[in-house]
């Protein structure tokens, strides 16, 4: 109810006043510190935490161990750029009106004075310090420049390299391939090694001012893996992790290759990061399409079994590689003495199929694209908490900002989650709100390769409405209206999909979204179209609760 979510915010800063042993004030020395990690196309593949049982995880599951797992946490939209303008800013797309590679949240008459969430610690006085992939390359220009980070000539700069080459024993020089356990034993010359050392160097500086002045820090490291391609050292930490994972052979195949039944041919997506091929080792294969390519004229089947277990252990290697690289910078944190005065948290930025419905890739409205991994650790915390509230992305600026001990941020679409730190599956929203543009003709099928990202938004074809309540994923694929930048739903969605989530505990990734329940629960249909009318026809802050 209302009344309970309310209660459940206003329960909030006391909680975490008294986890961190403090009442907050306005002095700096009351703050919390920050760490932020955001993990491109990182869906909830980790062992302990998530339950996946096949993963090599061992720092996640450690943080996991101390911090608050938020089983049920769902982005804004399934690509990288709208949904970092999303969380990053505290709004969701309809707010931002970025939804493509081309527009962002600075651009003139929507936000260019909204504070951004690095940008409201900046605000507050502290060092606020990022590298790495945190804002999408360019949405804003200049990663959001003095905007959202501590910026002068003795401050260490914001650190970004970009991808290199690899080299592998495993397939020829110069072969086409999605996966790569690269033989290079300096880590410094892998992209991600690089922007952390460099963090390790912010980490140094604002750590210096902590304890000489006490100027709290946030500090934002953005990791681009596992995003495609599935590059990572063979060999890190002393271990060889594409050995470590066993056989090829022996990894798990996908339970559903096919899409889901009586899916509308829209809602697939056909292409994987834009490309029409899947290619591993040098060899090449088209991108497989729903029913096993009869849908579409350029796609084919599932990909040779071969293929599929190659390409998900290069996810799963990625993934460790990730964790590796956030296990450095939290025993960096622990070494200066950080630990107990530092909140912690970790995110997918969107989620990702690796073969689940015959997709690979995000793109989409399900379950699979939507849901995210969401850790956050409050300063001082020691013991492990499960929520299976429904949270979002959005949610995370402010539930920072109140773990860190700074007053609500004002005009943000997301919810204080900190009160789930004492009644953790207490209900904080009813539904969680995603969302993605489809822009092929309307026409069957809907082989759309795009996936939007340079379209001009006013020409969009259709936007898919996805509303996610505790036992229902309902999406409503609406004509869009170009001229106001909203689905139209004066006219009947162009195709609607529902899919029952009940008894998903979200341990198993191929168990549900396999059958398309909506012309046998109509009732269901009507109420959440009325959800996604209601939420989709607000212009100002907040959400349908």
């Amino acid at each position: 109810t209302l009344d309970n979510i309310t209660m459940s915010r206003l329960l909030g800063l006391a909680v975490v006043a008294a986890m961190a042993g403090a009442v907050f004030g306005s002095g700096k020395s009351d703050l919390k510190n920050v760490m932020f990690f955001i993990s491109d196309d990182l869906r909830p593949e980790m062992l302990d935490a998530y339950g996946q049982k096949q993963m090599i995880t061992p720092v996640l599951d450690k943080l996991a161990g101390t911090s608050t797992i938020f089983n049920r946490a769902y982005c804004q939209q399934a690509i990288c750029g709208p949904t970092r303008n999303s969380f990053l800013s505290g709004r969701r797309p309809q707010r931002t009106k970025a939804w493509n590679f081309i527009d962002h949240f600075r651009e003139a008459g929507i936000g260019q004075d909204w504070m951004s969430l690095p940008g409201y610690f900046l605000d507050n006085g502290y060092t606020s310090l990022g590298g790495g992939k945190t804002y999408h390359p360019g949405l804003p220009p200049n990663n959001d420049g003095n905007k959202s980070w501590t910026t002068s000539p003795t401050v260490p700069g914001y650190v970004s390299h970009g991808d290199c080459s690899c080299t592998s024993d495993f397939f020829p020089k110069g072969a086409a391939t999605e996966v790569c356990p690269d033989n290079k034993k300096n880590l410094s010359s892998f992209s991600d090694y690089a922007n952390l050392e460099g963090m390790v160097d912010s980490l140094r500086y604002a750590s210096n001012l902590r304890k000489t002045v006490g100027t709290p820090f946030f500090l934002n490291y953005g990791i681009h893996k596992p995003h495609l391609p599935f590059h990572f050292p063979a060999e890190f930490g002393g271990v060889n992790i594409w050995e470590k994972y066993g056989p090829t052979e022996d990894i798990a195949l996908p339970k559903h290759q096919s899409s889901p039944e009586g899916m509308p041919p829209i809602a697939f997506t056909y292409e994987m990061d834009g490309k029409t091929q899947v290619c591993t080792f040098g060899e090449c294969v088209a991108m497989p399409g729903p029913d096993n390519g009869t849908l579409c004229p350029f796609c084919g089947p599932a990909l040779p079994d071969n293929m599929t277990k190659t390409m998900r252990k290069g996810y799963y290697s990625a993934v460790s590689w990730v964790d590796f690289l956030v296990g450095q910078m939290l025993n960096e944190l622990d070494n200066l003495g950080h630990t107990e005065d530092t909140v912690v948290a970790l995110v997918g930025d969107h989620g990702w199929q690796l073969g689940e419905h015959n997709i690979w890739g995000k793109h989409t409205n399900f379950e699979l694209g939507a849901r995210v991994p969401l850790i956050i650790r409050a300063a001082g915390q020691t013991a492990s908490i499960r929520s299976n509230s429904l949270v979002e992305s959005v949610d995370i600026y402010p539930t920072l900002a109140a773990l860190a001990g700074l007053p609500p941020p004002p005009d943000v679409d997301g919810f204080d989650l900190s009160g789930l730190w004492k009644n953790p599956n207490s209900t904080i929203k009813p539904y969680s709100f995603s969302e993605y543009p489809r822009c092929a003709q309307p026409e069957t099928p809907w082989a759309d390769t795009s996936s939007c990202v340079h379209t001009q938004r006013t020409n969009f074809t259709i936007m898919g409405y996805s509303v996610r309540s505790d036992e229902w994923r309902a999406t409503f694929w609406m004509w869009w209206d170009g001229e106001n930048l909203v689905g139209d739903f004066s006219r009947p969605p162009a195709a609607i999909e529902l899919y029952s989530h009940q008894g998903d505990d979200e341990s198993d990734f191929d168990a549900y979204e396999n059958v398309n329940v909506a012309p046998s629960n109509s009732a269901v249909v009507q109420d959440m179209l009325g959800v996604a009318k209601a939420q989709w026809s607000k212009t100002e802050s907040g959400t349908v609760v």
